[in-house]
């Protein structure tokens, strides 16, 4: 693409989902890019479909934000349109990004249809997110020369794992998934909190700063990317293993957390 080119992005999203949309405008515009985000670039009396279409005319790309709050209906779905009908006309200089995350209760909603054929992903985090939205613009940001030194601005350069800054909690619990077979379960319950490497259960006990650490362990896995929810499961028995599968997340071991783990045994 030319330096003429633009590039604007359009950020579509949910009233109630504001400021998750603001961290990443300002990210955004700190890489380079210019960002439009609906109140902040409609001056009073503007007529809202006029400077939808506006925005989205003059953008590179829409991203769009699904939260269980986001609903296809209203402006939402008008926007959904502009976007499609900005794809067909200018092909691969216009992207239609959609990020499927999660809310309060860790639920995703569902993609709507009108965007399942396009670029979607189900990013665990808000980093995961942002490396997302950069990998999928058709164009680099006005201060980069290569979309390689976006990616370096985004995610910083190479370092070496941070196994070692782990807490103890979170190298048990990480240690004893790849031991097994890199499956970790947490068992939130009203009375105690489980978490299981297989059928062991890692919480020694049921004391609140016990149970602060262990969980503060658990996010810290996550937060590195070192292990990732694949689902949540039931009560069940299985009758191969001879042991109650609790209720509960699911997370597995990644590629990274197994160089964690040989980084901690050396």
């Amino acid at each position: 693409m030319s330096t003429d080119d633009p590039r604007k992005i359009y950020l579509s999203h949910k009233t109630c989902d504001k400021a998750l949309v603001l961290d990443f405008k300002e990210t955004l515009d700190l890489l380079g890019y210019e960002t439009w985000l609906d109140d902040e670039a409609m001056p009073a009396g503007d007529e809202p479909e006029r400077a939808m279409l506006q925005g989205m005319h003059e953008s590179c790309a829409v991203v769009f934000f699904i939260t269980p709050s986001f609903k296809d209906e209203g402006y939402l779905r008008n926007e959904i349109n502009l976007a499609v009908r900005e794809k067909r006309n200018k092909g691969d200089k216009f992207a239609i990004i959609t990020l499927l995350l999660r809310g309060d209760d860790g639920e995703t909603a569902s993609i709507p249809d009108l965007l399942e054929s396009y670029v979607w992903k189900k990013p665990e985090t808000q980093l995961q997110a942002l490396r997302e939205i950069i990998r999928a613009l058709p164009v680099t940001p006005a201060n980069s020369g290569s979309q390689d030194d976006v990616a370096m601005v985004a995610t910083g350069p190479e370092i070496p794992s941070q196994a070692v800054e782990l807490s103890d909690e979170a190298k048990t619990i990480l240690r004893e998934a790849a031991s097994r077979d890199g499956m970790i379960i947490n068992e939130p319950d009203l009375d105690n909190h489980h978490i299981f490497a297989r059928q062991k259960q890692l919480i020694p006990d049921q004391n609140p700063r016990t149970l602060a650490r262990w969980k503060g362990g658990l996010k810290q896995l996550r937060r590195c990317e070192y292990i990732e929810r694949i689902g949540a499961m039931s009560e069940v028995f299985d009758p191969t293993e001879e042991y109650i599968t609790p209720k509960g997340e699911v997370f597995k071991v990644t590629s990274e957390g197994y160089d964690a783990v040989d980084e901690i045994e050396t």
